[in-house]
C-alpha cells in the first residue's frame, strides 16, 4: 500500500518540475506577448492551435492512449506496441498532407503558407511526441519528460526573444518559436529515451495493432468532445464578433492555465496509477482516496487563483487586454471541472471502458455547444466562459455518477474517506 503511494508520489513530484517550471517561464512571457501581438494576432494563434487539436485525435485516432495502455501490460513487446503508434501516425500526417494539397490546389482553402508550413510541422511533431511521450510513461521514463519540457519552453521562450524583439517577425517569429520547441522536446525523448532501439518499421503483430485501435478508437469522440467544449466557442465568437474578441478571450485563458498546471501534473501521475494499480473492488481504497485529496486539493487551489484574478490580470495584461479578467473565474471553474472528469477518464481507461468515455464526452459537448449558441448572441465572450464551465461540469457530473451509481466503482471508498476528512475539518 505504501508502495502505491510513493509511486504517485514520485510522479507527481516528477510531472509537477516538468510541468510548473515551464510553465511559470512561459508565464512571465504573456507580457511580451501582449506587447507584441495584437488582439488579431492571438485570434489567429488560437485559431490556429484549436484546429490542429480537432484534427489531432482524428488523424491519429488517439492512438497514445492505446500505447500507454498496452506498454503497461507485462507480457506485451514493447516494440511492436510503439510501432504501431508510429504505423498510424505516420499514416495520418500523409492523409493530411494530401487534403492540405487539394485543399490549396483546388481554392477551397487559401492559408497564408507560413500558416499551412505550421499546421503541418506541428501536427507531425505533436503526434509523435504524445506517442512518444505516453511510451515514456509506460516504461517508467519519467523524468526524460521532465527534461523535455524544459527543453521545449527554453526553446520557445529564447526563440521569442530574438524572433519578436530583435528581428520583428511578429505572428510569424510566434508560430516559428513553438515549432521549433516542439522540434526541441520531441528529439530530446527520442535520443534521451532511446526509443530508436524500439523502432519497427513494419507493424508484425497485426492483432495487437487492430485491438489497439479499437481500444483507442472510441476515444475519438472524446477528445472531438472536449474540442467542442474547448474551441467551438472561439469559432462562434468569430462568426458574431470578428477575431480581435477571440485574442481577447484566449489571452482570459493565460491565468487558468495557472490551475491547469496543476490539473495536468495530477492527470498524468494519476493517470499511470489508475492503470497499473486498477482493481474493480479498489480493496485497499488507494484510488477513491487518492480521487477525493486531487479533488479537494484542485477546488482550494481554484478559490485562491479567482481571489487573485484581478491582480494577475494587472501584472499580466497589457492595455486593452487587461479588460479579459472578466472571462477569467468561469473558465476556472471549466479546468477545475475538466480535472475532476480525467481523474474519472483514468479509472475508466484502467477499467478498459472506453466507450463510456467517449458518450458522457458528447453529451457533455452537445450541452457545452447549445450553451455557446445561446449565451453568446447575448453575452458575448463572457457567455462562450459560461458555457464552457457548463458543458465541462457535465462532462464531470455524468462519468462521477456512471462510476459510483451505475457501475459502482470505488463507491464506499470514496464516501467513507470523505466522511473522515469532513469531520476532522
Amino acid at each position: 500500500m505504501k508502495n502505491k503511494y510513493f509511486e504517485l508520489i514520485k510522479n507527481l513530484k516528477l510531472f509537477f518540475i516538468a510541468s510548473f517550471f515551464p510553465n511559470a517561464l512561459g508565464f512571465f512571457m504573456i507580457p511580451l506577448y501582449t506587447s507584441c501581438l495584437s488582439t488579431t494576432d492571438y485570434g489567429v494563434v488560437d485559431l490556429l492551435s484549436n484546429t490542429l487539436q480537432l484534427l489531432l485525435p482524428v488523424l491519429t485516432i488517439q492512438i497514445q492512449d492505446a500505447v500507454l495502455r498496452y506498454t503497461m501490460e507485462k507480457d506485451r513487446n514493447k516494440q511492436d506496441v510503439l510501432s504501431v503508434g508510429i504505423s498510424v501516425v505516420s499514416r495520418g500526417f500523409l492523409l493530411f498532407c494530401v487534403g492540405m494539397l487539394v485543399l490549396q490546389c483546388t481554392g477551397i482553402l487559401k492559408l497564408d503558407g507560413a500558416y499551412v508550413a505550421f499546421l503541418l510541422a506541428n501536427y507531425l511533431l505533436g503526434s509523435l511526441n504524445n506517442v512518444f511521450s505516453f511510451f515514456c510513461r509506460g516504461i517508467d521514463k519519467v523524468k526524460v519528460l521532465m527534461v523535455s519540457s524544459f527543453w521545449n519552453m527554453l526553446v520557445i521562450v529564447s526563440s521569442n526573444l530574438i524572433f519578436l524583439l530583435v528581428f520583428k517577425w511578429g505572428l510569424h517569429g510566434y508560430l516559428l518559436a513553438d515549432s521549433l520547441g516542439k522540434l526541441a522536446s520531441t528529439l530530446y525523448i527520442l535520443f534521451s529515451a532511446k526509443l530508436y532501439r524500439y523502432f519497427q518499421w513494419k507493424v508484425r503483430n497485426r492483432e495487437l495493432k487492430k485491438e489497439m485501435i479499437c481500444f483507442s478508437a472510441p476515444l475519438i469522440l472524446s477528445a472531438l468532445s472536449w474540442w467542442i467544449s474547448q474551441a467551438s466557442d472561439k469559432y462562434i465568437l468569430t462568426f458574431f464578433y470578428g477575431v480581435s474578441v477571440v485574442g481577447m478571450y484566449g489571452v482570459a485563458y493565460k491565468i487558468p492555465m495557472i490551475l491547469k498546471v496543476f490539473s495536468d501534473v495530477i492527470a498524468r501521475a494519476f493517470s499511470i496509477s489508475a492503470i497499473k494499480e486498477f482493481d474493480y473492488e479498489d480493496t485497499d481504497g488507494f484510488i477513491g482516496r487518492s480521487y477525493s485529496m486531487f479533488s479537494f486539493f484542485m477546488t482550494l487551489c481554484c478559490s485562491v487563483i479567482m481571489l487573485a484574478n484581478v491582480l494577475l490580470a494587472k501584472i499580466l495584461f497589457a492595455g486593452e487586454f487587461f479588460e479579459a479578467w472578466r472571462f477569467v473565474p468561469p473558465l476556472l471553474v471549466s479546468v477545475l471541472m475538466n480535472q475532476l472528469s480525467l481523474s474519472c477518464e483514468s479509472i475508466f481507461v484502467g477499467a478498459k471502458q472506453t466507450k463510456t468515455i467517449s458518450w458522457t464526452a458528447t453529451a457533455g459537448a452537445l450541452i457545452d455547444t447549445a450553451a455557446n449558441f445561446i449565451l453568446i448572441p447575448y453575452f458575448g465572450a463572457y457567455g462562450a466562459a459560461v458555457a464552457t464551465a457548463i458543458g465541462f461540469a457535465c462532462f464531470w457530473g455524468l462519468r462521477y455518477y456512471r462510476l459510483i451509481q451505475v457501475d459502482k466503482i470505488f463507491f464506499m471508498n470514496i464516501f467513507q474517506f470523505s466522511n473522515v476528512f469532513l469531520r476532522k475539518i
